[in-house]
């Protein structure tokens, strides 16, 4: 292939690439190529992907995604103040929590199955059930199964970890926890038991859906008692476990406290995003880990300016991730009319509103019994196209006995976006 036409190539859409991977043997190779990969360029435009259900009808599941509606907001240096609904993205087996964005991935669990998500190309690959009928439940105990989802850049592998958990439902005793592996191998995937870690590592509950993965490390909340909580940490490339003790804070001893706790990076380091005094009193709290060897934890508060504290005392937030040039999302755990969520720069402690206008009428006229959830995942990054081949070797579907599982091969490459 000439140098013209390779250059004109990387300057195309996602979804064009796609398409010209049809092509030809020679183009499927260069645009599944990581040497392309690393060529490919485009400008960033930042997206909000929304996902509504009604909780009492599991059938009843919408996927939106939106862009800035303001023209001159097409990098990621300025804060949209409106998003517009402009793609249904809405694909069977999709629904409920966004658990996480991988690069460019939209992770989730849905009928108890990890599943991810390409926007770009709207491609749905479901991984297998992890079976926990080993582990028994005796009266008054409840099972826990949590996912988590990792990618190491240096290596390109992608990793889901299994967090099976069994406690006591009156007063969150751990019973006993386990940790599984997804991992690929001869074409094939399957789930392992995680190696024996070390002599501190406790069994847990994982309190916290989401997860986080920070230069190749997953994190995730857990529970080692009724208020005792740790940061629980998985290295991708090495499948190591650690565990951090989460600092004690006035009101630790309630349960609830917690529920107002995000995980998120920030500088690079996995931090917990206190608001449990953001409506009351429009104060937030940051606790990082500075130093994970030596499980060091650094705080910072931040007051909310005066005259932003109005967006803040009346409506409860949910914390769902940060973007790339440090601006914190809460998201109202009401579906509110009209819309809004939140953007905090918590660099320079400024709160601003975003509205999301275009969400179709029928979500803001359902019947009372409908109970209407929303769950929100904003992308700020410049597509790519990605050689993965943990994602595209591999498309799922179970089958009844839970044992066995039906291949298909996908792409040899994926678009998605860089972190």
């Amino acid at each position: 292939m000439d140098l013209v036409t390779e250059e004109i190539l990387t300057r195309l859409p996602v979804k064009s690439l796609m398409r010209f991977m049809c092509v030809s043997k020679l183009w499927l190779t260069l645009i599944s190529s990581r040497y392309f990969t690393h060529r490919f360029l485009t400008v960033p435009s930042p997206r909000l992907y929304m996902c509504l259900w009604d909780v009492n009808n599991y059938l009843d599941t919408e996927i939106l995604s939106s862009a800035p509606q303001a023209a001159n907001t097409t990098t990621t240096t300025t804060t949209p103040s409106a998003f517009l609904v402009d793609h249904d993205l809405t694909t069977p087996r999709m629904g409920s929590h966004i658990l996480q964005n991988l690069g460019g991935f939209m992770c989730y669990v849905y009928w108890n199955k990890p599943r991810i998500y390409n926007p770009a190309t709207r491609q749905l690959v479901t991984l297998p059930f992890k079976n926990s009928d080993h582990m028994t439940v005796s009266p008054g105990g409840k099972k826990i199964v949590s996912y988590y989802f990792g990618y190491d850049a240096l290596n390109h592998k992608y990793k889901v970890v299994s967090s099976i958990s069994v406690h006591l439902k009156q007063n969150m005793e751990v019973i006993s926890s386990e940790n599984w592996v997804f991992v690929l191998k001869g074409g094939r995937g399957s789930w392992k038991k995680a190696a024996p870690t070390p002599s501190d590592f406790c069994p847990h509950v994982p309190c916290k859906i989401e997860g986080l993965c920070i230069d190749g490390v997953i994190y995730y909340m857990a529970l080692l008692g009724p208020f005792e909580y740790v940061f629980v940490s998985f290295d991708v490339k090495s499948e190591e476990f650690n565990m951090i003790q989460v600092p004690r804070r006035d009101g630790d001893e309630l349960l609830e406290r917690f529920q107002n706790v995000g995980l998120l990076e920030y500088g690079g380091k996995p931090t917990l995003f206190d608001q449990t005094n953001l409506k009351d009193k429009g104060v937030v709290a940051l606790w990082s880990v500075e130093d994970a060897g030596s499980k060091k934890w650094s705080c910072k508060s931040l007051v909310v300016q005066p005259s932003q504290r109005h967006l803040v005392n009346t409506i409860t937030f949910n914390v769902k991730g940060i973007t790339q040039n440090g601006k914190v999302l809460l998201i109202p755990k009401d579906f509110l009319f009209p819309f809004h969520i939140l953007s905090y720069d918590i660099q320079n402690n400024d709160m601003r509103k975003i509205e999301i206008r275009g969400i179709p009428d029928r979500w803001f006229n359902m019947d009372e019994e409908a109970e209407v959830c929303v769950d929100v995942m904003f992308m700020d990054q410049s597509e790519s196209v990605i050689s993965s081949d943990f994602v595209s070797s591999l498309d799922w579907t179970e089958r009844d006995n839970h044992d066995t599982y039906i291949h298909r091969s996908l792409p040899l490459s994926v678009s998605l976006s860089i972190l």
